[in-house]
């Protein structure tokens, strides 16, 4: 069985009401956080959650000035534990694409 790249993984998406979306780790960490809008500028917030409801990483005000945005964040977390994502105050854009890896 091979197993599973974290490039290979499907993007999580929002909209602009944000929202929150639960994930299974696949590395012993999170490296990279990339987004893809519908819209150039659009800002959002994004915090990360453990399985228990703790907040292991919050950033305010994400993006730039064009559709694609990327960030070095290297967050240690526990292969196969339960993430989740919560994506807040969305402005700028409709649709927005989330890729963690």
């Amino acid at each position: 069985m091979k197993p599973i790249n974290v490039s290979e993984l499907a993007p999580l998406k929002f909209d602009a009401n944000g929202g929150s979306q639960k994930i299974i780790a696949q590395a012993p960490k999170i490296a990279w956080l990339h987004s893809k809008s519908d819209k150039p500028g659009t800002r959002f917030d994004i915090t990360i959650k453990d399985s228990l409801g703790r907040t292991m990483m919050e950033k305010k005000n994400c993006g730039n000035d064009t559709q694609i945005y990327g960030e070095l964040i290297n967050l240690p977390i526990h292969i196969g534990e339960e993430l989740e994502v919560v994506v807040d105050n969305v402005k700028g854009g409709e649709n927005l694409d989330l890729f963690i890896n």
